[in-house]
């Protein structure tokens, strides 16, 4: 009898419980702008790329003595120069995540009570902001309890989603669009439903021992995240077609029923409160060990920057994922190819065994993550 390799099950659900969060939400509108297919190619190339710097990643934290955070890790190879541009990247890209989810969650809490306009979504994301405030001071084993049911409400509610809308689907709609209208969006918002990799990275080798087992992990992990994403979009939109909204669930109310409204409504803003929850306890211990703030400091900067910018108006649901994903995961994913052109330089790779990356391959990378950056913070300009 063949047992299961339960550290290596967990080390793939880690991974997908760090990644899939509320940019999947934003998935199938920029699907639809562009047409599915076009979607799908970019999801794929992007999943591909990703994939590619988490294996980067990987070797570099199996080849690196003792235990280290992401700021720390650049740090370590670069210098304090690229630690710093590492930490502010991390440090907005939380921000602005936990900006999406307030905008999610308040346009979703409106929908589930049959409330409309400005001061309703705002009532609700501030409701949603105090909670997680009082939760996440309670700290990091609080969260821990919830991880696990954290990441089965959402598998439970992506499969909730797809087999509600299935009967409504007409195969047609996922042609509508155009391929080049809503690309920039289509790329940020793709590589924002990507990211969260990195931090999971760490934990999983802890899992798993042998390093060896860790790109299998990851490879297997990310395939199932892209094979999840798709579906999701393609049932969606084949239901939905143009209509489909920025948040998805709303443009599905009127077509499953009330019913859709209550359970599907409530089971994924259930999954954006348990989601930023993790995050904020993430970014206040990063805020706490990396840049050693107070506790109260800390807290009080995770949960005040993106209830400010809340209320400023910063609201565009697609253009936060959009910008974020583009921009400070780019930069990242660029601080990652560096990292581990430097470490592959060293003594560790003439000792032991490194990845070999072609260098064509990191260089393509660099180039493409850049010209995102470049592009999008033009279209912002």
């Amino acid at each position: 009898m063949v047992h299961p390799n339960i550290k290596f099950i967990r080390a793939v659900a880690t991974m997908v419980g760090s990644v899939v969060g509320v940019g999947v939400f934003g998935l199938p509108f920029v699907f639809s702008q562009t047409g599915y297919g076009a979607g799908l190619l970019v999801l794929l190339l992007l999943s591909s790329t990703m994939t590619g710097i988490l294996f980067m990643y990987a070797d570099v934290i199996a080849h690196t003595p003792g235990e280290h955070r992401f700021a720390g890790i650049i740090e370590t190879y670069l210098g304090k120069r690229f630690g710093r541009i590492a930490t502010m990247t991390l440090v907005f890209g939380f921000w602005g995540a936990m900006l999406a989810y307030l905008v999610a969650g308040g346009k979703l809490l409106s929908i589930l009570f049959g409330l409309q306009g400005n001061v309703a979504e705002t009532f609700f994301g501030l409701c949603i902001a105090a909670l997680i405030g009082a939760l996440s001071y309670r700290g990091l084993r609080f969260v821990a309890r919830i991880e696990v049911w954290m990441l089965a409400g959402l598998i439970f509610l992506f499969s909730f989603i797809v087999l509600a809308a299935f009967p409504h689907a007409d195969l047609s709609r996922l042609a509508d669009g155009t391929w080049n209208n809503g690309l920039l969006a289509l790329y940020g918002v793709v590589f924002f439903s990507l990211t969260g990799g990195i931090s999971a990275i760490p934990e999983m080798r802890a899992l798993l021992g042998k390093r060896d087992s860790l790109p299998y992990a990851v490879f297997i992990g990310m395939a199932c995240i892209t094979a999840l994403y798709a579906v999701f979009t393609f049932s969606v939109i084949a239901a939905t077609g143009t209509s489909t909204s920025e948040f998805a669930i709303d443009a599905l109310v009127p077509l499953i029923g009330g019913s859709f409204r209550v359970i599907g409504v409530s089971l994924a803003v259930a999954s954006i409160l348990s989601i930023y929850m993790v995050g904020s306890v993430e970014l206040q211990n990063s805020l706490r060990y990396d840049n050693r703030l107070s506790r109260v400091a800390a807290w009080a900067l995770a949960i005040g920057v993106p209830v400010v910018l809340y209320l400023a108006g910063v609201r565009s649901f697609i253009g936060i994922l959009g910008f974020i994903g583009a921009v400070f995961a780019g930069v990242n994913g660029i601080l990652v190819v560096f990292t581990y052109e430097r470490m592959r330089a060293t003594k560790a790779c003439r000792e032991h065994v490194c990845l070999e990356v072609p260098r064509v391959v990191t260089a393509g990378l660099v180039l493409l993550y850049l010209s995102g950056i470049v592009v999008t913070l033009y279209s912002f300009i």
